[in-house]
């Protein structure tokens, strides 16, 4: 298992490092269709000029930009192979093809100076890069756009990982590839609404997963590997719309192998700028794939990089639930992870801010070596800054306890017994001025005490008024977050 775990592990952080690269899909902002003419738009470093299928690109007045990397290899290939040269109309001189007969995508720059490029179907390149924004040029079923993508993306700078199910064994089948006699090509719909595309299949994976027969129609390449793109029913719930998974090669006999550990989210599941193809209609598995990764905590919208506040619940059990349909109900955006032996505690920049909750002595309370590890967790999100707050017996006596570690506190603890539901929050919490006048700061450990039952008290002890004291503590909570971000 150890070798098991730390291959998986690898993977993992090959995965990871891939997705942060600078201009990787996390630093996608934007996506632009072209319209026939002249296009652009705000913050764009000149025109981009589509004529029939080719766009040329005008610098705008007082800006720089020149090629990326990816564009000069692309142009030198070109050049070795003898491409043809732009016209002077830059229609992008005739269509080259490939030795198929499909066109492919060509590129340079014309006599007068000007940069042009002409795309395959479904093709995409790195096009441009002026700052620290690349313009790559796409083509998606003879739509041709300009996705923007900026290595200081809100996204990229805060992404740390992708939330994944526990690592499990029994999430590593075998299966059989049944290649069809010729490749077959389907039209799916894709991550982007209106958006279709042709999808090449190659044949079908059969296996066994959570007690029944299923079979997934396989796309990817016989040369590179196969993929299966599916649904299953965590989908909505912990995981986006689909996932998609790559099983390799078939050995001579069609055997492969579909390790469900390493299912991945697609870039839709960030951003609504990614074009990813949808499954096939049949690739609808019957059983929840409670393996690999899960929906990204962290995404970005027109609207801005999201502020989630995560929820790290050691037991159940207690009207804390209300109390997060309040926080819901103020706008913000939640995701819970419930802990259980040998899961997974999210890392502490993996949301804007967190609560940890429990109650000691109830149904399902997180065992000793959980704890352990909501301690450590708690440790680091102070450590690096993340606002936290905890709630209950157990939820408090945890947070105070890491924070009375970081100021190396060897003073008694409070004890969080008597109060009905302790809440403590960390210094950036307390000190916001809204809250200053509820809140008891305990120098040795650079905390702050919310005793909610008290307060309500104060005013007159019903249901009305502690929504009135939960819902303005978690007002400020969501403000402070937000902003602070």
């Amino acid at each position: 298992m150890e070798q098991f775990t730390s291959e998986w592990q690898a993977w993992h952080d090959d995965r990871l490092a891939a997705l942060a690269t600078p201009f990787g899909f996390l630093s996608v902002t934007g996506l632009h269709w072209l319209q026939q003419g002249e296009n652009s738009w705000e913050g764009s470093p000149g025109s981009f000029d589509l004529d029939g299928d080719t766009i040329r690109f005008r610098i705008g007045t007082g800006r720089s930009a020149g090629p990326t990397r990816a564009a000069l290899e692309a142009e030198g290939a070109q050049d070795a192979v003898g491409a043809p040269e732009a016209s002077t109309d830059g229609s992008g001189g005739g269509g080259d093809s490939q030795a198929n007969g499909a066109p492919s995508t060509t590129l340079g720059t014309d006599r007068c100076g000007t940069p042009w490029i002409r795309l395959a179907t479904d093709a995409a390149l790195a096009w441009l890069v002026a700052d620290h924004i690349a313009y790559e040029a796409i083509n998606r079923d003879g739509r041709i756009g300009i996705r923007v993508r900026d290595s200081k993306s809100a996204l990229l700078s805060n992404f740390v990982d992708i939330p994944a199910f526990p690592l499990k064994q029994s999430a590593v089948v075998p299966g059989v590839f049944v290649p069809y006699q010729e490749p077959r090509i389907r039209r799916i719909a894709t991550a982007l609404p209106g958006l279709e595309m042709d999808q090449q299949t190659l044949g079908t994976l059969t296996f066994e997963f959570g007690g029944a027969t299923h079979t997934l129609t396989a796309t990817g390449s016989l040369q590179t590997g196969l993929t299966v793109d599916f649904h299953d029913r965590t989908n909505g719930d912990t995981t986006p719309m689909w996932r998609t998974l790559s099983v390799g090669l078939p050995d001579p006999d069609g055997v492969v192998t579909l390790d469900f550990n390493r299912t991945v989210v697609y870039p839709f599941a960030f951003m609504p700028w990614a074009t990813c193809p949808a499954p096939v209609r049949e690739n609808i598995l019957s059983v929840a794939v409670r393996a690999g990764e899960q929906s990204p905590t962290r995404t970005i919208s027109e609207a801005g990089v999201s502020h989630p506040v995560g929820i790290v619940a050691m037991s159940g059990g207690f009207p804390l639930p209300e109390v997060l349909e309040w926080l819901e109900d103020s706008g913000t955006e939640l995701f819970r992870h419930r802990v259980r032996r040998s899961t997974n505690v999210p890392g502490p920049m993996a949301a804007s801010a967190f609560i940890v909750f429990g109650m000691k002595d109830t149904e399902g309370h997180a065992d000793e070596d959980s704890i352990a590890a909501v301690r450590e967790f708690a440790d680091d999100a102070l450590a690096v800054g993340t606002p936290i707050i905890g709630i209950g017996t157990s939820g408090a006596e945890v947070v105070f306890g890491a924070a009375r570690d970081l100021v190396g506190s060897t003073g008694q603890p409070p004890s969080f017994e008597s109060t009905a539901m302790p809440v403590v929050v960390s210094a950036d919490v307390a000190e916001d001025r809204m809250l200053r006048g509820c809140v008891t700061m305990c120098p040795e450990a650079d905390m702050g005490i919310i005793d909610i039952e008290a307060l309500a008290a104060e005013i007159g002890d019903d249901t009305d008024t502690r929504r009135r004291v939960w819902t303005d503590l978690i007002d400020r909570f969501t403000r402070l977050v937000v902003t602070r971000a």
